[in-house]
C-alpha cells in the first residue's frame, strides 16, 4: 500500500479526529484518535505526530491511553491542548467507562500535563475537571469534546472559558455547546455557566454538537467578553435527511459576537454568519491552532478514507486534511492550503488550452496541484462555470477519479438578518485541486474547499478538463 506524501495518515490502525493541536517549542504536534490494533472503530486512544515544517512527519509512540479502572477506562476521546503556568504544556479531554460501566452515559472531562517539551508522555489526572452533567430538558444523552478560549471579564480579570460539545440524540435542534469558566491558572476547577450555543440559534436541526473549536480570529482569545468577535467551528449530526445546510451531518463554522447576558448571566455566543466548512463527503471534527511562531490559525480535519471502496483490505485507514491557513475576511471563515504545502508545487507540467481536453502527464505523479482557471467573467457566474465544468483523474491503469465540482455552484454562506438566514451568492475565479495518493482536496478563489478519496488511484497520469475553465498541472514533491 502507498501511503500519502502530504497526507498525515497512522502506520497501522484506525484514525480519526485530530485532537490537542500546538506548535511547542517550534515544533508541530498533532494528536489524533486512534485504534492501532485494527483499522476499525474501537476503544480509542491519542497517537501523536510531530513536524518541523507541517510536510515531513514523524510518528510517536501513543500518548493517552485508557487507564484500567480509571475514569477514561472505556476510551480517550477528543479534547483540545491548554497552556499551564511555567510553559507546561496540558490537554482537556473526554474519558468514558466501559459500555458494562455505563459507557457514554459516564463521559467526563480530563486533563493531562506532558511530562516534558517533547510532549511523549503524559499524567492524566487521577480525577475528572468536570463530573457532572448539566440538567437540561431535554436531558442531554451525549456530552464530549473540549475548547478552551482564554479570556477577560468586565473588570478585567483573567479567566478561561472550557466549551463542551453536547445534545440530546432524537430531538431536532437539541444540539448544545456548553460554558464553563474558571479564574485557576492549573485549568483543575470548573464551574458552569450556561448554555453557550444551542442549535436553534445556529439554525441546525443537529440533534448532537461534536468537537467544538471555539477562537478569536486575531489569536487564542478576546481581550474583553463583550463585543468581541467570535469564531465557532463545531461538527454536528441529525437523523433527519432533510437537515439544514444540504447534509445531515458536517462541519461548519459561524462568526458573530460573545454577549453579556443582563444581570450577570450567561455570556452566549450570539452568531451573524455560517457556512459549511467543507463540500466534500470526507472532511470531519476539524481543529485549529494559533502557531507560535507567525501567528497563523492552522487547522487539521479528519478525512474519513473508510469510506472509500478501496480501503477494504488495508491495515490502517484514515488520514488528516492538508493543514489548512484559517482567516476570516468580512465575517467568513476561509481556508487555503498552508504556504510549506503550496510551495512544494514545481513549474507547470502540462496544459489544457482549450475549454476542454485531455493531456497527459510526462511522467505519473503521486502528487499534484491542478490549477483551474475560470474563463467566465468573475462573481456568480464563475462559481456556476466551475459547477458545470468536470475534472477526471486518469491512473495509469486506466482508472479514472471524477472530481466533484458541483457544490461550488451553490450558495453554502449565510447571514442572519431579523432572525432568518439569508444566502449569500459565491464568488468564484479559480479553483486549486489537490491530489494525493487518492486524497483530493478544492480549494476555490472564494475560500471555500472540498474534499474526498479514491484510493483506488495511487498517483496520476493524466487529467480530462471539460467545460468553461483552463487547467495547468503542477508536480508537488518533498
Amino acid at each position: 500500500m502507498t501511503r500519502p506524501l502530504l497526507h498525515l495518515t497512522p502506520t497501522t490502525g484506525w484514525m480519526n479526529d485530530p485532537n490537542g493541536l500546538a506548535q511547542f517549542g517550534g515544533v508541530h504536534h498533532v494528536f489524533f484518535q486512534h485504534n492501532p490494533d485494527a483499522p476499525t472503530f474501537g476503544t480509542m486512544r491519542w497517537g501523536h505526530a510531530t513536524s518541523p515544517d507541517l510536510v515531513r512527519w514523524t510518528e510517536h509512540p501513543t500518548a493517552l491511553t485508557p487507564q484500567a479502572d480509571g475514569p477514561d477506562a472505556g476510551g480517550c476521546w477528543s479534547g483540545c491542548a491548554v497552556d499551564l503556568p511555567g510553559g507546561r504544556q496540558a490537554v482537556l479531554y473526554t474519558g468514558v467507562q466501559p459500555p458494562e460501566a455505563g459507557g457514554p452515559q459516564r463521559a467526563v472531562a480530563l486533563r493531562a500535563v506532558a511530562d516534558d517539551a517533547s510532549l511523549v508522555t503524559w499524567q492524566p489526572d487521577e480525577e475528572p475537571v468536570i463530573a457532572d452533567w448539566p440538567e437540561l430538558d431535554p436531558a442531554l444523552t451525549d456530552f464530549r469534546d473540549h475548547a478552551v478560549l482564554r479570556t477577560r471579564d468586565p473588570a478585567g480579570r483573567l479567566h478561561w472559558r472550557q466549551v463542551v460539545a453536547a445534545g440530546t440524540a432524537g430531538h431536532d435542534g437539541a444540539g448544545k455547546l456548553l460554558s464553563y469558566a474558571t479564574t485557576d491558572p492549573e485549568l483543575r476547577s470548573w464551574e458552569y455557566e450556561g448554555v453557550f450555543l444551542d442549535a436553534a440559534a445556529a439554525g441546525l436541526d443537529a440533534h448532537v454538537f461534536e468537537c467544538p473549536d471555539v477562537f478569536a480570529p486575531g489569536g487564542d482569545g478576546p481581550g474583553e467578553l463583550h463585543g468581541e468577535e467570535v469564531v465557532v467551528v463545531l461538527s454536528w449530526y441529525s437523523k433527519d435527511p432533510d437537515a439544514e445546510l444540504h447534509h445531515s451531518s458536517g462541519a461548519v463554522w459561524l462568526t458573530g459576537r460573545l454577549e453579556q447576558a443582563p444581570e450577570g448571566g450567561p455570556v452566549r455566543f450570539a452568531p451573524e454568519r455560517r457556512g459549511v466548512l467543507d463540500l466534500g463527503s470526507r472532511f470531519y471534527a476539524p481543529q485549529s491552532y494559533t502557531t507560535a511562531d507567525t501567528g497563523r490559525r492552522i487547522a487539521f480535519g479528519w478525512l474519513r478514507t473508510q469510506d472509500d471502496p478501496a480501503s477494504a483490505g488495508r491495515t490502517s485507514v484514515g488520514a488528516q486534511s492538508l493543514p489548512r491557513r484559517w482567516r476570516v475576511v468580512g465575517g467568513r471563515l476561509q481556508q487555503t492550503p498552508v504556504a510549506e504545502v503550496s510551495d512544494l508545487a514545481g513549474d507547470v507540467v502540462v496544459e489544457v488550452d482549450e475549454l476542454s481536453g485531455t493531456v497527459a502527464l510526462p511522467a505519473a505523479a503521486q502528487a499534484v496541484v491542478v490549477s483551474l482557471q475560470v474563463v467566465e467573467p468573475d462573481g456568480s457566474d464563475g462559481a456556476a462555470a466551475l459547477a458545470a465544468s468536470s475534472l477526471v483523474l486518469v491512473a495509469p491503469d486506466g482508472h479514472r477519479t471524477l472530481v466533484d465540482l458541483s457544490a461550488f455552484g451553490r450558495s453554502t454562506t449565510e447571514h442572519l438578518v431579523d432572525g432568518l438566514w439569508l444566502p449569500e451568492a459565491p464568488r468564484v475565479r479559480w479553483a486549486d485541486v489537490y491530489v494525493d495518493t487518492g486524497i483530493v482536496e478544492v480549494f476555490s478563489s472564494d475560500g471555500r474547499a472540498a474534499a474526498s478519496s479514491d484510493l483506488a488511484a495511487a498517483s496520476v497520469a493524466a487529467v480530462e478538463v471539460t467545460g468553461p475553465v483552463r487547467a495547468s498541472v503542477r508536480v508537488l514533491t518533498l
